[in-house]
């Protein structure tokens, strides 16, 4: 059975606080625990009653005992209510703005392929930086980047991140082998480093990707580069 929500603490709140001023008070203290305990002994909601306690705070209200940790609610929670001017005071915590506004769906669809565009070129950026640093030469092509060093050839197939389900590397180097010229010319597929990646290429037979000249290149989030 689900317990008290925080509409409940809340109602509970200000019936103490509408019955101290028919009293004559002009303050009262109210305790998580004692809170709790009189609205929802049997369900686990401190949570909520620290919540609501929070909410019904106003300025010139003081928090007379914080809860132990971290988290701001606990059975220690004691506020001191002030019960002057209710309806013109502030709130003390007044409510997070939740969300952004909404996005058209062409400025979603521009979101997606900005971020899209950029993952991929971070992992183009430093493949290229990777190249330089061991003397390689490079030319850049829409899938591709095509490397020489002397009399070798190299042919790296950058992946970046892209919408819809995340394809398997077997298929991956399935497409790179539809474009495989030579023997001679080494190949590659870079990703961004992965266990999944790295697991699915062990499973490939060494005497394969040896035969093709194959291999995957992994860029961690540091920016390291690793060739399997």
């Amino acid at each position: 059975m689900k317990g008290p929500g925080i509409k409940d603490y809340l109602e509970v709140i200000e019936n103490l606080k509408l019955t101290a001023i028919k009293e004559g008070k002009t303050c009262i203290e109210v305790n998580s625990k004692q809170l709790h305990a009189s609205v929802s002994p049997e369900h686990a909601t401190m949570p909520t009653c620290c919540q609501a306690i929070y909410k019904k705070m106003l300025e010139g209200d003081e928090i007379l005992q914080r809860p132990k940790g971290n988290t701001g609610f606990g059975s220690h929670l004691t506020v001191r209510f002030q019960l002057h001017d209710l309806a013109n005071r502030q709130r003390m915590f007044p409510d997070k703005k939740r969300g952004r506004p909404a996005k058209s769906e062409e400025e979603k669809l521009a979101a997606r392929k900005a971020k899209m565009k950029r993952n991929t070129e971070d992992l183009r950026n430093l493949i290229k930086g990777w190249l330089n640093e061991h003397g390689w030469e490079y030319v850049e092509n829409k899938d591709f980047i095509e490397a020489h060093n002397e009399n070798k050839r190299w042919v790296i197939n950058v992946q970046g991140i892209k919408r819809g389900r995340k394809q398997p590397l077997p298929v991956k180097v399935s497409e790179v082998l539809k474009h495989i010229e030579d023997t001679k010319t080494h190949y590659s597929i870079a990703f961004n480093d992965s266990l999944s990646y790295r697991r699915q290429w062990n499973e490939i037979p060494e005497a394969v990707k040896n035969s093709l000249n194959m291999s995957v290149i992994l860029a961690d989030k540091k920016g390291n580069i690793t060739e399997l």
